[in-house]
């Protein structure tokens, strides 16, 4: 997308990639349907950003703006029923990618199989053919990912010659990522999916559905609370088994039920909200409806951590935001921009990963182009 702001100014854009093919991680993406942004309202969408770094980046280039440019390269958007933005049908992300790469075709060269090694203020120092050699440039924007999925390049090898610089990087920590329960709480029940609840933990929520594995629970309501749970000394989650009803109407329910069984069988309560609740509410709160109603639309969970960085959808963390512009130029390093995951910014799934990267780099882009024009 930098390179993209750039194609009708009078310059040299080469493209380095470390892979043999560029867009790797892009297409990973692809991997879930290819969700490429969402259909909110800006202030609606913004909300969903941690930083107000991210959010004045989608400001500038926002998912109006990504989804005016999918059509200008030929690639049709469709909205999906929750909202989330896709290429029309039978369009592949192979084809969103390369319709793209021809677009950029005519004036960026493509140097593929091109490890990034170190920069300073007038040249990068690459890796290539197991030869190191360093190329000169007037601007530099680095996209070097963070930490996740590393078997598409992102591996966060980048990290330690920053910090050498001063420029001060937030450690990755796993995002959008599976909770880890502790034993006795999945015990029989791997596989099994706990239906139309709604997780909450501090300001953020999400309704749908989670899937019980060997090590805790996946889905998208267990991705969205990361970030609140992160900031927990000791991380605890609740979870409206039943958000679908006010706590009256559970308790109503509960109350009119010969027995506290009885009421969760009226109550359509699945079988994973029934081990728990059988296990982990006490006696005194199980016989009593009120307490037992409670239970039931704030049921509290904590976790024992995260699934390991490599293995999650995304990873907070990166270079501070302190550390550099609204366009993202090194504050040290002038003429130097970073852009994408490699920056400090978080955003639950559903399009605004994606979103926040071509932001990102929407914004170097187009302050190289202001400048050099």
């Amino acid at each position: 997308m930098a390179a993209t702001q750039l194609l009708k100014s009078d310059c040299e854009i080469l493209l380095l990639d470390q892979k043999a093919s560029v867009g790797r991680k892009f297409l990973v993406a692809g991997d879930g349907g290819f969700n490429l942004t969402h259909s909110e309202t800006p202030s609606e969408f913004r909300d969903k950003y941690d930083s107000d770094w991210i959010k004045n980046t989608i400001r500038q280039f926002s998912n109006k703006d990504w989804i005016k440019f999918l059509k200008q390269i030929g690639i049709e958007t469709k909205v999906g029923s929750s909202g989330k933005i896709f290429p029309a049908d039978e369009i592949k992300p192979i084809q969103v990618l390369n319709a793209w790469k021809e677009f950029l075709a005519s004036k960026v060269q493509f140097v593929l199989n091109t490890r990034f090694l170190n920069f300073d203020e007038k040249q990068v120092e690459v890796e290539r053919d197991g030869k190191k050699e360093k190329l000169d440039f007037d601007y530099l924007v680095l996209a070097l990912g963070g930490k996740s999925w590393p078997v598409t390049g992102s591996d966060g090898a980048w990290v330690q010659g920053f910090e050498e610089k001063g420029i001060i990087v937030t450690p990755f920590e796993s995002s959008n990522s599976g909770l880890v329960l502790y034993e006795n709480w999945i015990e029989g029940l791997e596989g099994k999916i706990l239906k139309n609840i709604q997780t909450s933990c501090g300001n953020q929520s999400c309704s749908g559905d989670l899937v019980c594995t060997s090590y805790g629970l996946e889905g998208k309501p267990a991705y969205a609370i990361n970030g609140a749970l992160r900031k927990m000394e000791k991380p605890v989650f609740k979870v409206d088994l039943k958000p679908q009803m006010t706590p009256e109407k559970v308790f109503e329910i509960l109350k009119k039920a010969k027995n506290p069984s009885q009421g969760l069988k009226e109550l359509k309560m699945g079988e994973v909200a029934v081990f728990w609740i059988r296990n982990f509410v006490s006696k005194e709160r199980f016989l009593n409806p009120k307490e037992l109603a409670k239970a039931i639309k704030e049921f509290p969970i904590g976790i024992k951590g995260f699934r390991p960085i490599d293995e999650v959808i995304s990873c907070a963390g990166g270079v501070a935001e302190s550390e550099i512009t609204e366009s993202g130029e090194l504050n040290r390093y002038p003429t130097v921009f970073v852009a994408g995951e490699m920056i400090d910014w978080d955003a639950p799934t559903g399009g605004y990963l994606i979103q926040g990267c071509v932001s990102s780099g929407y914004v170097a882009g187009k302050a190289i182009s202001k400048i050099i024009n």
